[in-house]
């Protein structure tokens, strides 16, 4: 069970980089990224960073 709380701590933690770097292209290039509003993927990369932090404590504890 440790096993499946720790591969969505990491998918989680890996959608959240995926989000942030995709919010720094977007503020590099000066646009939306697929008509979304750069804060918003700055937003989603800190909320899926907590829920992998989260997952990875909680598969860590069991």
């Amino acid at each position: 069970m440790e096993r499946i709380w720790l591969f969505f701590a990491w998918l989680s933690i890996a959608c959240g980089l995926v989000a942030y770097f995709i919010g720094w292209a977007g503020l590099v290039g000066d646009t939306a990224v697929a008509n979304i509003p750069t804060q918003f993927w700055f937003y989603n990369s800190i909320a899926t960073g907590v829920f992998g932090i989260f997952f990875l404590l909680y598969g860590k504890s069991k």
